[in-house]
């Protein structure tokens, strides 16, 4: 017979009601919950105790349903708009707005650009509230000094940058002057009018201003993703305080609020780093054209993306490009295969540091077998690997150890390899010039900043560091230029563009391209406007951005989306197809179709949320197809 065992009651708090506000006791609320059929605004009334500090922008805790959960207030009224009871709201966690008037402007305007809740938003543009981080003291004795002009500009554009009204504007910057300079000088001459917000593609960019304008006395703001939860509320905090200085953050701070008179300077947008991974996918660039009516954006690369291009050619966006400087001495590869970069590294050397910059990561990345030509594989199917000298061969998804490798096919143990990582260049190249410093950067372990003296840097495309090199050599560009993803001709360019800027005046480049490859000639000209406009033509042909909508779907209801979407003429559709191990639909329209398409998103999620079924994610415009 079972044990009978006592039974115990649930208890339950019951809630107490406060008297309601003398002074507008209801405010209408953004409340945080992830059921996509239900509103997402909802009214609460105000206890007369929490009345003084219940503002707009003010994040709350309220009760939703049977749980607790958190929201923004939106507005306080004198009359309700609903006939039934109210609940109160539970407490008031922030002291200062969570988020401001103009923020939660921007973050509606975003949200309905992407199909997603405003909390997607929020959750991805402003740091995670702190007790703590609000406590903490905001003064700052600089933030109303104005920055020091000491920019060394061309007169025609010092000329555009002293506007004191709306500047939206393209610029870009010329070679064999550090862009990081050229751009922090920008912000110099509009952080005369008021604060100026660099947007920079990743920690490591923002790292390298940050150094450089300190250098030059200015006050700086630097919102770190990586930064203790208190500490990064606490710069968010200041950094919507400011009248003047200058304020860096990533894709995250692009919903900072800024006063009158201030800038935003967006560095780099074509940077893969611009783009957000998750759905909702959104990117820098699009968030800040939000903001375009409302104050300056200075659109700073040294190459324009197609999006930037393709508005600069309708006219919506002004283009500024510096005078053509002297043309660095170029070499290509010959036709006949021969290299000739050594006699650049070496005359390079003589003048300073060079630079070489290779695709491949770690030592070996690919081997085959030296009699039979088949390359090296794992039993799981997956490709080998030396991760460095005297390193058995490793399989790189099962990370299995070959202590003695063989070949699968012919019992051969010799291996040949195919292609040779940063660490392997690293150590032909040391045994070529031995008496240099090499330098080794990759993703593992980036090197910021080039030490003083003649070394010979090594580095894969990304992470090279920063400084000014007598000579440049760039290997590997028809592997990266033969990649299926969408933009690897545009990621190319910026690329080598990027790195031209600290090219030393007079200084050599190397490319590993033929003289008659197109690409090679369209940096040769030194214009990425006519190449952006070619690669927009391109995409045309084949329904791309930026004059096409891209979105991926994914989830387990695409077949009765490919029903809805069937009915649209202007829509095209690829697969279903797997992706990632997920069940995934590639649609294109014209752009003018965006918030048709979108909207319907919105709703057909609605309806599986009310039918508890799973729901579909869906990334508009992502960086890659692939």
């Amino acid at each position: 017979m079972a044990e009978l065992k006592p039974l115990k009651l649930k208890a339950q708090s019951a809630q107490i009601t406060r008297p309601l506000a003398s002074e507008e006791p209801f405010v209408r609320v953004l409340v945080d919950h992830q059921i996509p059929h239900l509103d997402k605004i909802y009214e609460y009334t105000v206890p007369q105790d929490f009345s003084s500090a219940t503002q707009i922008g003010a994040l709350v805790e309220i009760e939703f349903g049977h749980s607790l959960t958190q929201g923004i207030i939106l507005s306080r009224s004198t009359e309700s708009e609903n006939a039934g009871k109210l609940k109160q709201i539970r407490k008031i966690l922030s002291q200062e707005p969570y988020i401001l008037e103009q923020q939660i402007s921007l973050i509606s305007s975003a949200s309905r650009l992407y199909g997603a809740s405003e909390w997607d938003f929020i959750r991805s543009t402003v740091p995670p509230f702190s007790k703590q981080g609000e406590r903490q003291p905001l003064e700052n004795p600089n933030q109303d000094t104005k920055p020091r002009s000491t920019a060394n500009l061309p007169e025609s554009l010092q000329e555009i940058l002293s506007s004191t009204a709306h500047l939206n504007c393209a610029i870009e910057l010329p070679i064999s002057t550090p862009y990081w300079q050229i751009a922090s000088q920008i912000g110099l001459e509009r952080g005369r009018f008021g604060p100026v917000l660099f947007l920079l593609p990743n920690e490591r960019e923002l790292n390298l201003f940050e150094r450089y304008l300190t250098a030059l006395g200015e006050d700086v703001v630097s919102v770190r993703s990586s930064d203790p939860k208190s500490e990064r509320y606490r710069k968010y905090l200041r950094s919507r305080s400011r009248s003047y200085g200058f304020i860096l953050g990533t894709r995250s701070s692009a919903l900072l609020p800024l006063v009158d008179g201030g800038s935003i300077v967006l560095v780099d947008d074509g940077d893969e780093s611009h783009y957000e991974r998750k759905a909702p996918t959104w990117n820098t660039r699009e968030l800040v054209q939000l903001r375009e009516s409302d104050g300056s954006v200075l659109y700073v690369s040294s190459s324009l993306s197609a999006e930037l291009a393709d508005r600069v050619e309708r006219g919506e966006l002004r283009l500024y490009r510096f005078p053509k400087p002297t043309s660095p001495a170029y070499t290509s590869e010959k036709s006949s295969g021969e290299r000739e970069y050594h006699s650049i590294i070496r005359s390079g050397l003589a003048e300073g540091s060079v630079l070489i910059s290779v695709l491949g990561s770690g030592y070996v990345t690919s081997f085959s077998c030296q009699k039979c030509r088949n390359i090296a594989l794992c039993t799981c199917g997956a490709k080998l690997f030396i991760p460095s000298r005297g390193i058995n061969p490793r399989c790189a998804t099962c990370t299995s150890e070959f202590i003695e490798w063989k070949c699968a096919w012919c019992q051969e143990n010799k291996p040949r390899i195919v292609r040779s990582g940063v660490n392997r260049h690293a150590e032909e190249f040391g045994r070529a010039f031995p008496r240099y410093p090499v330098i080794t950067s990759s993703g593992l372990n980036p090197v910021p900043e080039l030490p003083m003296g003649r070394n010979l840097v090594l580095s894969t495309p990304g992470v090279e560091p920063r400084g000014i090199y007598a000579a440049q050599v760039f290997l590997d560009l028809e592997v990266q230029l033969l990649r299926t993803t969408l933009r690897a001709k545009e990621e190319l360019r910026l690329h080598l563009a990027r790195n031209l800027t600290s090219l030393k005046p007079g200084g050599a480049v190397y490319f590993s391209l033929l003289p008659s490859d197109p690409f090679l000639q369209s940096i040769l000209r030194g214009n990425s406007l006519i190449a952006a406009e070619r690669e927009i033509e391109e995409r045309d042909s084949v329904s791309l951005p930026p004059h096409f909508l891209a979105i991926l779907i994914h989830g387990e209801g695409i077949e009765s989306l490919i029903n809805v979407l069937s009915d649209l003429p202007s829509v095209q559709m690829t697969g279903p197809f797997l992706r990632n191990k997920k069940k995934t639909l590639l649609v294109k329209a014209p752009m003018i179709d965006r918030a048709r398409l979108v909207e319907l998103l919105s709703q057909i999620n609605r309806v599986q949320s009310m039918r508890k079924e799973p729901l579909l994610t869906y990334q508009i415009n992502p960086y890659s197809l692939n």
